[in-house]
């Protein structure tokens, strides 16, 4: 794994960038309408930036619908071939073969393209393909500014069991843990909403506290608590947490795959289907916050997660892989 000092200085030698991928952010952010010609014309002022291209895609799929998207972005990587144009499509594509096949291509065409090796290897990941952390960590020994890659990191590694990987990687990605940095000054809500849930993934727990209280987002504040409560053993006051947030917002996918692992890891079934003693945190809840039906609870709401992110599963890689799995377990633990 490169050191820090020289991620550090990998991370300074895309200053320009970072802080042009800053103004097209808050652009979007601001007004996707009126912000998608302003940052589609400096993406052709800037080419030299594909993270300008890949930000405003990132949007599109946020706003408009996916088969539009796919359609557009076969055209475009047919008239105007490119790595770049084959990657957007792969990032696009519905099938995940095909998005396989065209980040190749992108390679291809530019085999120093590191954040196109990221996202086919992201690609394989979704498929158990067990090589892809050995590869990745090869790849940001040589490309230790590489953001993407550290970002799939911290998704893969805790599906390795492998904490330093974890640790290292959720410590270096977000770019926003140093309130010198860039996008802290821009944006402070952004930056400690990053650093608070990288913070809270490594147990840093009175440090991700201190970044929340500068965080006006009350259903984002209440997930990140109810996290920490988890991990400080307290699933009654977490699950409490998450419930008013399903309350307010009944299709929050977070929320939803949240309450599941609470299910699993605090009131439901152990290896052996054997039911754990929920009797000391049952007293602490209210009358019908807890179902009758752990398990049937914990498959309700993982198929409702996994309908409302079907479109978007390499942005949830690690929350999907956990889904699946657990939706596959056998039958008699539903009973």
């Amino acid at each position: 794994m490169p050191g820090l000092d020289e991620v550090n200085l990998a991370k300074s030698t895309q200053y320009d960038e970072w802080k042009l991928l800053g103004e097209c952010f808050f652009l979007l952010q601001e007004d996707f309408e009126d912000g998608r010609g302003e940052v589609a014309s400096i993406i052709a002022t800037y080419p030299e930036y594909p993270r300008l291209s890949l930000l405003l895609q990132d949007f599109e799929i946020k706003y408009l619908q996916l088969r539009d998207l796919h359609l557009y972005y076969s055209n475009l990587e047919e008239e105007q071939s490119s790595a770049l144009s084959a990657l957007l499509l792969a990032r696009v594509h519905p099938n995940r073969d095909q998005r396989i096949k065209y980040a190749e291509q992108s390679l291809i065409r530019d085999s120093q393209f590191a954040i196109a090796r990221v996202f086919e290897l992201g690609t394989r990941a979704e498929g158990g393909e067990a090589y892809v952390v050995d590869r990745l960590v090869a790849l940001l020994d040589d490309n230790p500014g590489c953001a993407e890659g550290w970002r799939l990191l911290a998704r893969l590694a805790p599906l390795y069991d492998n904490s330093e990987y974890a640790v290292a990687a959720a410590l270096t990605e977000p770019w926003v843990l140093d309130k010198d940095d860039l996008l802290y000054k821009d944006s402070k809500a952004v930056a400690d909403k990053a650093a608070a849930v990288k913070l809270l993934q490594v147990g840093e727990i009175d440090e991700a506290y201190s970044r929340l209280r500068n965080i006006e987002d009350e259903v984002f504040v209440k997930l990140a608590r109810a996290s920490a409560y988890a991990r400080d053993n307290n699933p009654g006051k977490a699950l409490l947490l998450i419930t008013e947030v399903i309350e307010i917002e009944p299709d929050n996918y977070v929320a939803l795959f949240n309450r599941a692992l609470l299910y699993r890891d605090y009131f439901g079934y152990d290896s052996m289907g054997k039911l754990f003693d929920t009797s000391y945190i049952n007293d602490t809840l209210p009358d019908g916050l807890l179902p009758e039906n752990i398990r049937q609870a914990e498959v309700d709401d993982l198929t409702h997660f996994l309908e409302l992110t079907k479109s978007s599963a390499q942005n949830s890689l690690l929350r999907h892989t956990q889904a699946e799995y657990r939706l596959r377990v056998p039958k008699y633990q539903l009973d």
